[in-house]
């Protein structure tokens, strides 16, 4: 059997000071935008953190946890049912913490392919949950999701992009 070459792979981390408010900001302004502004509610900044932050840190537990505490988080805060975003965003985490060892997340083309693909996962995997779980769940608008991936991949490569400035190797 012929073996490839493992390529070394980049961890990287921030710190608690930026974790921390960075994540409590994406939540503010899930709350505050769509209230001002209407068509802010196709953006999910608390689902472009935990994608950001898990595949910077590579690492699926991170990943579960931050997209679980962030999902239940946001679940508290919206009128939402609890546990929705919690277990979709839990889900994000971890796929985008498996796929960060699978791709090299530092090329802009590979990160809006992952956050479109990761986007569009979350959308569908909520949906999902809401038709199985809800009495009667929203009705599925084809439009509003492609709107939803269009706006979250812009808002996540310029997210990530300002992001970068504060990470540093593990």
């Amino acid at each position: 059997m012929v073996q490839r070459p493992r390529r070394s792979v980049d961890v990287f981390k921030v710190r608690p000071i930026v974790l921390w408010p960075t994540i409590f900001l994406s939540l503010l302004l899930q709350i505050v935008l769509p209230v001002a502004f209407p068509k802010a509610r196709f953006f999910d900044f608390p689902l472009i953190v935990t994608i950001y932050f898990s595949l910077l840190r590579r690492n699926k537990m991170f990943g579960i946890g931050l997209g679980t505490l962030v999902g239940l988080v946001q679940d508290a805060l919206s009128h939402q049912y609890i546990g929705l975003y919690g277990m979709t965003k839990a889900l994000i985490g971890f796929l985008a913490a498996a796929a960060s060892g699978k791709f090299d997340i530092e090329q802009v083309l590979a990160r809006f392919i992952l956050a479109g693909i990761l986007v569009l996962v979350h959308g569908g995997f909520l949906l999902g949950l809401e038709h199985s779980l809800l009495e009667s769940p929203p009705p599925f608008v084809p439009l509003d999701l492609l709107t939803s991936v269009l706006f979250n991949v812009a808002a996540a490569l310029i997210l990530f992009q300002v992001l970068d400035r504060f990470k540093k190797p593990a």
